[in-house]
């Protein structure tokens, strides 16, 4: 590896919002300090040390010195800090590694390439059904070799454990899709309301469905006479379809499916909420429908995550022996 004098400066997070972001800062022990006191104003910790700095007008946070040549920078994590810290850190002349450097500097216990691009991906897995997974990939990389060719479909599949996948959930106007929502999430994520047009935005969380995170978009409902606020607001629902690698169309009795279009290739799920009413198991839309739920109540919770799962990421992919191009 080429040896420079001055710092590499990369994240560890992600770059989404969080309350704390974590920065490396990595090279020879000068200039690893000498950047330390011009971010901090103040002399940099001493090895195996933690201290509370301030990073200039931009914001406080802990520096962590791990060694003499590796020390962590801890602000919060909001992406304008981030961006901030990036440009001070250009004019203090630090620069980001390549992926290989990166990952060599970040992961020096690895036993080779392979485990260093495992631990690295780990790292930033969103699913926790990732762990086992990609803890195992070395092995089967040394047993049977780098795959070869070009990713399959297994292989995208698997790659929404560690970028989660996109559910797009779409229906009339009082069919349950925020109720849906607040009762996967175990909290009040949307507002729900029997009055149409009360989720007037895509309201997004990310939901952990049996080990398989995804990000959950609940889409404004689709009604004849929406207002100019209600039809931007549908507006962004077809963008985030657009994107969307499951689409679920939820409905209620008598109001039908009303479904938009979605990004080409996304799998679609008819879901059938408020089963618990009393027309339910004859309405038209029963015969149409994959699953029936209530959302209120609870019923067939449990059956629709892991339906939205094994569509995303099969059991078959799961349990594929065969070495996985997870990098």
């Amino acid at each position: 590896m080429r040896r420079v004098r001055r710092p590499l400066w990369w994240w560890s997070t992600a770059p989404s919002p969080g309350a704390i972001a974590v920065a490396n800062v990595c090279g020879y022990p000068e200039g690893v300090e000498r950047f330390l006191h011009a971010l901090c104003g103040a002399p940099a910790p001493r090895r195996g040390e933690v201290a509370w700095r301030r990073f200039g007008a931009v914001d406080d946070g802990v520096v962590a010195r791990v060694s003499a040549r590796h020390a962590l920078v801890m602000p919060h994590g909001g992406p304008r800090i981030r961006a901030l810290l990036d440009a001070r850190a250009d004019e203090l002349r630090a620069h980001s590694p390549v992926d290989a450097e990166r990952d060599a500097l970040s992961w020096p216990e690895a036993a080779d390439p392979v485990e260093r691009a495992m631990l690295a991906t780990l790292a930033r897995a969103a699913s926790p059904l990732a762990i086992d997974l990609l803890a195992a990939q070395p092995a089967r990389w040394r047993e049977h070799g780098a795959p070869a060719g070009e990713p399959d479909d297994r292989d995208r599949r698997l790659r929404r454990l560690i970028d989660p996948a996109r559910v797009c959930v779409t229906g009339p106007a009082n069919a349950g899709k925020s109720t849906l929502l607040n009762a996967l999430a175990g909290r009040e994520v949307a507002i729900a309301h029997a009055q149409p047009g009360t989720t007037r935005d895509a309201v997004c969380a990310r939901l952990d469905l049996a080990g398989v995170v995804v990000d959950w978009f609940d889409t404004p409902g689709v009604r004849p006479g929406m207002d100019a606020v209600e039809a931007a607001a549908a507006r962004l629902a077809e963008r985030a379809l657009a994107h969307a690698d499951l689409v679920i169309e939820l409905t209620a009795p008598g109001l039908g499916w009303h479904s938009l279009d979605a990004a080409p290739g996304a799998m679609r799920l008819r879901v059938l909420n408020q089963c618990d009413r009393a027309d339910a198991a004859a309405c038209p839309e029963r015969a149409d429908a994959a699953l029936a739920v209530s959302a209120l109540r609870g019923a067939g919770i449990e059956p629709l995550v892991a339906l939205v799962r094994n569509a995303l990421v099969t059991p078959g992919d799961l349990a594929d022996p065969r070495p996985w191009r997870f990098a």
